[in-house]
This record gives C-alpha cells, sequence and structure tokens, in this order.
C-alpha cells in the first residue's frame, strides 16, 4: 500500500484525508492518506521518507506549501509561478533510490473552479483577493490567467507588493482608501480560522459585489456573514474550493478520473461533522 502524509502545523483534521481515502477505495487504487501535525523545522524529515520510499508523497498545508520548495528536486509551472506548492510526489525514472521530488500546485484550480461554476466568464472581472499566503497566490494566479483585473490585499503590506509586482497585479495597500469596486472578493487570510474576527472589508467595497468566497470550511466566518448581509448573490464556503483542488490532486497521484460525486458527498459528510 502507497503511504501519504498530509502536513501542517498546526493541524488536527483536514478535509483531504477521509476525502481522498474514499476516492481510493472507490478507485481500487492501493493508497492510504494518514493526518501529522508537522513542526516547520521537521519538513525536511518528511521529505526525506518521501526520498527513501517510506513515503510516496505529502500534501502540505499551512505553513509548508511555500518552504517545501526549497526541499524539492524540481516543481511545476504553476507551482513556480504561485511559489507554493500543495502536493510532492518522489519518482524515479529506473525505480531507483533515492527518489526524486516534484511538487505541484492545484489550489489554483480549486479557486478557479469554484468561481467558474457560477461566474463562468472571468475576463475583465474586477477580483480582490485578501491575503498574501500560498492560498491567495493561488487565487491571483488562476483569475489573472483568465484576463480579470486582480487586485491584491494583505495586512503586511510587503509580501502583497512582492508577488503583485512578480504577476503584474494591482498591489492594495489601504482598501480603506481604495474605489476599485471590486466584482468579486476572494478571502485567503487566516482571520476567518481565528476566535475573534474583525472586519476585512470596507462596506462601501460590497457595493458591486457578485460573488464572495472565503477559504475557511466547516464553520461560518465574519466575511462570509457581512456578504450575506451586503446581499451577495453568490457565496462559496471553502469546502467548494477545496473540492476543486482536491480532485485533480488525485488525479495526479492516481492517473485516474477523480469520482466527483463520491468526492462531494464524502467532503458534506465531513463538513457536517466539522460543524456539529
Amino acid at each position: 500500500m502507497k503511504k501519504f502524509w498530509i502536513v501542517g502545523h498546526p493541524l488536527s483534521f483536514c478535509l483531504c484525508t477521509p476525502v481522498s481515502n474514499g476516492a481510493f477505495k472507490e478507485l481500487a487504487f492501493d493508497a492510504e492518506f494518514e493526518t501529522h501535525d508537522v513542526a516547520p523545522d521537521d519538513l525536511h524529515l518528511v521529505m526525506e521518507k518521501i526520498r527513501s520510499g517510506e513515503l510516496a508523497g505529502a500534501v502540505t498545508t499551512m505553513p509548508h506549501k511555500t518552504p517545501a520548495l526549497d526541499l524539492l528536486d524540481e516543481s511545476s509551472d504553476e507551482a513556480k509561478a504561485i511559489n507554493a506548492v500543495n502536493l510532492v510526489l518522489g519518482h524515479s525514472p529506473n525505480g531507483e533510490l533515492p527518489y526524486k521530488l516534484k511538487g505541484y500546485n492545484t489550489d489554483w484550480l480549486g479557486a478557479l473552479g469554484a468561481v467558474k461554476s457560477l461566474i463562468p466568464d472571468l475576463k475583465d472581472k474586477k477580483i480582490l483577493v485578501l491575503g498574501a499566503g500560498g492560498a491567495a497566490r493561488a487565487a491571483a494566479y488562476a483569475f489573472h490567467k483568465e484576463g480579470a483585473n486582480v487586485s491584491i490585499w494583505n495586512r503586511t503590506s510587503e509580501r502583497a507588493k512582492t508577488f503583485a509586482e512578480k504577476m503584474q497585479i494591482t498591489q492594495i495597500p489601504d482598501m480603506r482608501k481604495w474605489d476599485g469596486e471590486p466584482d468579486i472578493i476572494i478571502n485567503a487570510t487566516s482571520a476567518s480560522y481565528q476566535p475573534s474576527q474583525s472586519t476585512l472589508v470596507p462596506f462601501p467595497l460590497w457595493k458591486n459585489v457578485q460573488l464572495a468566497m472565503d477559504a475557511v470550511y466547516g464553520k461560518t466566518s465574519l466575511f462570509l456573514e457581512e456578504a450575506n448581509a451586503a446581499k451577495v448573490k453568490h457565496i462559496i464556503s471553502g469546502d467548494v474550493w477545496f473540492l476543486n483542488q482536491a480532485a485533480p490532486l488525485l488525479e495526479i497521484i492516481t492517473g485516474n478520473k477523480a469520482p466527483l460525486e463520491l468526492m462531494k458527498k464524502l467532503t458534506d459528510e465531513a463538513v457536517d461533522i466539522i460543524k456539529s
């Protein structure tokens, strides 16, 4: 059986574990995911397990998506552009050890698939992305590829500025002084995971918003509650983003078409458990 780890810190649960394991069983693919809380200083030990063949690969979550890049032999073009990976696999042309490590990023496909399921044409749409971590950069990259007019904001302005310059998108130092009138707002900050949340988006910016999506799953957030109060037509929670990135991730691992209906059912069941 091929063993895969899901690694993050702190990490006690990840949707990827039950959903991917259920999909493996459906596909008769002899593999299993385990969830592991791995401190940043120990990430290299996980990569060594992949090189040795003890693990077939790993899914990386916060805060490992960007640091993992420095431990790889190669990465996909998307991962290089986003500067983050969410999947690392070991491979060798002739099967000899140690394995080479290759990183992939499917987070951008998750953001794109979730939004396009409701707004298929994103060309020239004004999209505001909140955050500058791996998920935020993935979303910004995806929408920029679609021809959208992408702007990015982060509490630490310099982080957003560096990525904005690389991608040639707009960086917003202060949303209170910005009159961009976005059509879509994506929240990929860590704010929604905090017990005590504060307003991110000044209320006037909600005026023309057609869609709001939060990366958080299994709970509501102040961001989504404010989107609802602003009567935003389309509101998407993070489980939809997750599902749209988990399917291509599974296809990279197995080489088979992902069983989407089953994965959606398992995702819904897992989210219900989290909420309860």
